[in-house]
């Protein structure tokens, strides 16, 4: 969301700097023909101040347009940080019911995270062996048979707590009666 929003901020500066650019030469050229030509209501001028008038209320526009998707975006920005704070607490709390050690706490994240065990074991400077050691044992206090089962069974607790009315008919979990 954040690449995509920059993008469009960034045409929009882009736009806003071509529409200045025409304001000011469209300007330049009212003030040189009512000054120096002294052409005030020939079609040419009238023609010119429409077109700066309409270029003026484009800038505005413009200008209001990104002020809201900048405000938009840090919006979203602070919505993301507290719910990627509040997604952390729960799954430490998560960890800590499984009772997990501070290194399997750090391996977990790492798996979480999507780490392999290689890139693991080199993050943490131990064996690749020792890292598949200690997942074996994460996995062994979380309950589950692998890697998979167990982002699972970290996530699954969460997805539940999803209200309802976010998921339309299609996404709604199944249940015992509609799994036949």
């Amino acid at each position: 969301m954040q690449a995509k929003s920059r993008k469009i901020i960034q045409r929009k500066i882009f736009a806003m700097i071509a529409i200045t650019a025409a304001i000011l030469f469209f300007g330049y050229d009212l003030v040189e023909d009512a000054f120096f030509d002294h052409e005030y209501f020939t079609v040419h001028f009238i023609v010119e101040v429409l077109v700066f008038v309409g270029v003026s209320i484009a800038l505005i526009i413009t200008t209001r347009d990104l002020i809201h998707l900048r405000a938009l975006l840090d919006l979203e920005k602070k919505r993301n940080q507290a719910l990627s704070g509040a997604l952390a607490d729960s799954i430490n709390v998560q960890l800590k019911e499984w009772q997990m050690t501070h290194s399997e706490n750090e391996i977990s994240w790492l798996i979480i995270k999507g780490y392999s065990f290689s890139e693991i074991a080199l993050l943490r400077g131990v064996k690749e062996n020792t890292t598949r050691y200690q997942a074996t044992s994460i996995y062994s206090k979380a309950g589950v048979k692998g890697r998979a089962e167990f982002v699972a069974e970290v996530f699954q607790p969460l997805l539940l707590t999803l209200p309802d009315d976010l998921l339309t008919p299609d996404q709604q979990p199944a249940t015992r009666t509609n799994l036949h």
